[in-house]
């Protein structure tokens, strides 16, 4: 464990959170085993859930505002995790106060919200990303340097899941954020940018030039609650992407090659191990690897106050560690996951929302 305690003598980065719900309390655990990290602020809709969260978590101080929070001499970058609709508004806050953006899934809820918010960066010459943490998990990027050295061949397929039991899952149907349009909700948002991630990846960041969706929308909530996708692009290949709140699936990604396939084992957005498959001389015939990255035990700070409420939670600690190397180096935008493949991603899942027939209503 000392290996991600040590902070090699830097200053810690001092990191706001907007928000107090559960992701954020995931998030928050995991920052307080990143080297070089440090919790500094917290805010929410009311002073009391703030200052309730920052109880729990050892943070010393609470806003009861979300435009407080941004102009804190102190805080350096922002996690933002408040509702969905209420991104693009916090990130420009944050944005136009000299803080740098870590912005939760979805990025925004709109592709016009999505460019404005990386302009504004650029303009203000910030850091800001999409909180795709999946891409900074070890097994992901060893699956991604497996495919980028053609050790697999050409890659010609994608098949992608993220399906799960909402209700089960302590999202109350239909009282739950999740089943409500306009505060946010709906498959799409909540599991969808996670399939889209892994079609995007496999296909290093391309557009796609045909997205045919077809879902299922809830006849009380009007929220997209499954929805099955192709995506093609161009004549390189085909993804296959399905989301879900009703059912848990295996939630495997698998990318395959002429030569040989990797699947990112369950759960593949936040995994721990890849299976590389070599194809031999004749059919079904193949070798087989598993390549296993293990998270970090969970330190003391962690669960004496109350654990990660999702699994492998501990991994969002890989993102803050690269989110904070980036700031340090002067890097405004990632590789791993750029502000173009951003922008692509959200107009695919606009796109997909579109053609399953959710319709838009306004944030209240």
């Amino acid at each position: 464990m000392a290996s991600f305690m040590e902070n090699n003598g830097q200053s810690p980065m001092k990191w706001g959170i907007m928000g107090t719900g559960r992701v954020c309390n995931d998030f928050v655990q995991a920052l307080k085993a990143t080297p070089g990290a440090k919790i500094q602020a917290v805010c929410s809709r009311t002073k009391v859930r703030a200052a309730e969260f920052a109880e729990k978590h050892g943070i010393p101080v609470s806003h009861g505002s979300y435009q407080e929070l941004a102009e804190d001499p102190e805080v350096q970058v922002v996690y933002i995790g408040s509702l969905h609709p209420l991104h693009r508004e916090h990130a420009e806050m944050c944005l136009m106060a000299g803080k740098h953006c870590l912005v939760e899934k979805p990025f925004t809820c709109t592709v016009d919200d999505a460019k404005f918010l990386v302009n504004l960066a650029k303009e203000k010459g910030l850091f800001i990303m999409e909180g795709m943490w999946t891409r900074f998990f070890p097994a992901v990027k060893k699956a991604r340097e497996i495919v980028n050295s053609g050790a697999i061949g050409k890659v010609t397929m994608v098949n992608t899941e993220f399906c799960f039991d909402a209700i089960s899952d302590n999202d109350a149907y239909p009282d739950s954020d999740m089943y409500s349009v306009p505060k946010g909700g709906g498959g799409a948002w909540y599991v969808g940018p996670y399939v889209v991630s892994a079609a995007t990846m496999a296909f290093n960041g391309e557009k796609p030039t045909v997205i045919s969706a077809a879902g299922l929308v809830d006849d009380k909530t009007g929220v997209d609650l499954s929805a099955a996708c192709c995506l093609q692009f161009g004549a390189k290949g085909l993804a296959t992407l399905n989301y879900s709140l009703q059912a848990e699936s295996l939630e495997e990604t698998r990318i395959v090659g002429n030569t040989g396939r990797i699947t990112i084992n369950a759960p593949s957005h936040c995994p721990e191990a890849i299976t590389v498959t070599k194809k031999l001389e004749g059919r079904g015939n193949v070798s087989s690897e598993v390549m296993e990255f293990p998270l970090p035990e969970l330190p003391e700070c962690i669960t004496s106050s109350g654990g990660f409420v999702y699994p492998n939670s501990m991994g969002f600690m890989y993102e803050a560690m690269a989110v904070q190397d980036y700031i340090r180096k002067g890097v405004t935008e990632s590789p791993e996951y750029t502000h173009e493949e951003m922008i692509t991603g959200m107009e695919i899942l606009c796109r997909i929302r579109d053609q399953v027939g959710v319709e838009s209503a306004p944030f209240g």
